[in-house]
């Protein structure tokens, strides 16, 4: 993305501005010369805000009236409504209401609310009488039916607006229509459009945004309030001032005519100067009154006495048309400014946070590959803004190429201690073995028929809670330990050629709980770990049956049985059944899958019967090149 506005970009949105503006005067001349009852002067508006955005539609809204004041005083002041078109284009345009004709009249219903701040400024432009525009026929005749003035402009405005802004609406989209898309994609990152279709379900740039957003809108509001207020007190004072001067002024005029005119040609002299002066209401010689609430009265001693009085509420209402005039100019400026503002906010602050933010949430920690991927993303973001945001993405870079090489040396190391203790516990599993003269190979071909179970019911969708790439892993690791608990049974009794006897069998038996106890001080001294915690259960319950008839140690029975221990007991009684010991022959792998299969929802979990099944040819080749039987 880039943050910065280049010369290229700029020249872009100046023709589009200019654009914006011809299509608004032409139409507007148009209206005018075809006499038709329409102002057609926001056409432009709505074209530049759905294509560039709402800077540059509020900058051709405030400048199509501002050029347009020239010709018609009257026109500059609704710059501020011509503004808000262009932004309700925009939001229109941002939520898609330009992509169907159908989805039009929503932005139509917008601009019909617009129109009502625009009536109740013309009430105070035009000193709350009808104003002097196109619909001051429609206006005057419902006046004169009867209405306040107010309530006539609002209707009148409203009779004339839905058909000038549906055909604005309509014309404005045609044009959009037949814009080309490549002229479109140009002002992609300019309005935003690039940013917001990627984030506008994110809520978290609306955060910032939003801050933004309404502290520029605050700051603009309250400037022009302040302004306004400025402008009606000293305004207001340099009005009561003139006034008060010209009073004084027509005092000593009367006053000195009252020496040499009688007093038919002195009533005519006052009557000329009152209608002269409109905001002296009367001029009395000789006489001295009480001012009012809502009049001030100035008065002079010689050489004769005479007092004017002229009307303070005039005042005020000169006042606010003027102060009303300062607003709504001042406003529809800063919101022109805001919006710039905020195009700039939110391409030098706002989207480069997030664009940075959102790829540090997405990092691929869990691989060397696919943290380079992210680094590049990360250093892939033009963030070219000049100011310490560019500094920020400086230093996460950074940061980010310090963890990547971090995290690639824990893993080396990681690996080098897991491959230590996968040595480990393989010697323990052969100091087993080594002692138990009948069972050469065991402890491997079992680890990895157990993994092979593991991995099938993975793939068959079993105990989704439970089998994942984890537990293959981990009961790769810990099957070697199931008859570590061996290690405390005697060699008399574990080396015997020939069948144990019952006495035997119960000490034979005890191995699981040995197995148990010496892997339970492991955990304490080495603290748990998960292949150290599955490892207790498959060297205890390995031996219990599914249906809990024969197992021991505790008889335990179906899923009360761990499911290590499940897939244990298979591999287990599996590679006894084709192993040759000195009391009995080896069976053939198809007796021993028989026996297994017979067995099933007896001995053997059903599920774990079924997943060894179905690997009849992986498994042979364990037994055949893997390791010697």
């Amino acid at each position: 993305m880039k943050t910065f506005v280049s010369a290229n970009k700029f020249v872009q949105i100046i023709i589009l501005i200019v654009v914006g503006l011809v299509i608004n005067r032409l139409l507007a001349d148009l209206a005018i010369h075809l006499e038709l009852p329409l102002y057609m002067d926001s056409v432009g508006t709505i074209v530049v805000a759905v294509i560039g955005g709402f800077s540059p539609g509020a900058i051709v809204g405030f400048l199509t009236n501002f050029i347009g004041g020239f010709a018609d005083s009257s026109t500059f002041y609704y710059g501020t409504i011509n503004v808000m078109i262009g932004v309700c284009a925009g939001i229109a345009a941002r939520r898609g209401d330009f992509d169907k004709i159908y989805r039009l009249p929503k932005l139509l219903g917008m601009l019909m609310i617009l129109s009502i701040p625009c009536s109740i400024l013309s009430y105070f432009l035009f000193d709350f009488k009808i104003a002097e525009n196109v619909v001051t026929p429609i206006a005057t005749a419902l006046h004169e039916s009867g209405l306040p003035v107010l309530l006539s402009q609002i209707l009148a405005d409203f009779c004339t607006e839905i058909p000038d802004k549906s055909i604005t609406i309509l014309i404005a989209f045609a044009l959009v229509r037949l814009t080309p898309r490549w002229f479109f994609k140009a002002f992609d990152s300019i309005s935003g459009r690039m940013h917001e279709d990627r984030y506008q379900s994110k809520n978290e740039i609306h955060t910032l945004k939003a801050q933004v957003t309404t502290l520029l809108f605050v700051s603009s509001f309250a400037l022009a309030v302040v302004a306004t207020a400025v402008a009606y007190k000293t305004y207001s004072e340099a009005e009561i001032r003139e006034t008060t001067l010209l009073a004084e002024s027509v005092n000593r005029l009367v006053s000195d005519a009252i020496q040499s005119a009688d007093s038919a040609t002195l009533h005519e002299y006052i009557h000329n100067l009152e209608g002269k002066h409109p905001r002296i209401l009367t001029i009395t010689p000789g006489m001295h009154e009480t001012g009012q609430w809502d009049v001030s009265i100035v008065c002079t001693e010689a050489p004769n006495p005479v007092c004017s009085k002229f009307s303070l509420a005039a005042i005020r209402i000169s006042v606010m048309l003027f102060c009303t005039k300062i607003f709504s100019t001042l406003f529809g400026l800063l919101l022109a400014i805001v919006f710039t503002a905020i195009l700039i906010a939110n391409r030098r602050v706002v989207y480069p946070i997030h664009e940075m933010t959102e790829e540090m949430d997405h990092f691929a920690y869990d691989s060397s590959k696919g943290r380079r991927k992210s680094i590049k993303r990360i250093e892939g973001l033009e963030v070219v803004t000049g100011n310490e945001i560019e500094n920020l993405h400086a230093a996460i870079i950074k940061a980010t190429k310090e963890i990547d090489l971090y995290i690639n040396k824990s893993e080396e190391q990681a690996s080098s201690i897991a491959m230590l203790q996968m040595n480990i516990i393989t010697v323990l599993g052969d100091m087993v073995e080594g002692r138990d003269e009948t069972t050469g190979g065991h402890v491997k071909r079992t680890a990895a028929y157990a993994e092979l179970i593991a991995m099938q019911l993975q793939k068959d969708g079993k105990d989704k809670d439970e089998i994942d790439d984890a537990f293959v892993a981990t009961i790769a690791v810990a099957a070697p330990l199931h008859d570590i608990g061996k290690i405390s049974v005697s060699d008399v009794i574990l080396n015997k050629p020939g069948k144990l006897t019952d006495e035997e069998f119960e000490r034979m038996k005890l191995h699981t709980v040995y197995g148990r106890e010496m892997l339970l001080r492991a955990s304490k001294n080495l603290g748990e770990t998960t292949y150290l915690k599955m490892a207790k259960e498959i060297a205890y319950s390995h031996h219990e049956w599914w249906d809990g008839s024969r197992g021991y140690p505790e008889h335990s029975k179906g899923r009360d049985i761990p499911l290590s221990a499940r897939i244990m007991a298979v591999a287990d009684v599996f590679d006894a059944l084709v192993s040759e010991r000195p009391y009995k022959k080896a069976f053939s792998v198809d007796d021993a899958l028989r026996i297994i299969s017979e067995e099933s929802g007896t001995h053997f979990d059903p599920e774990v019967v079924d997943a060894f099944l179905k690997n009849r040819e992986a498994v042979e080749q364990i037994m055949k090149n893997k390791f010697e039987v």
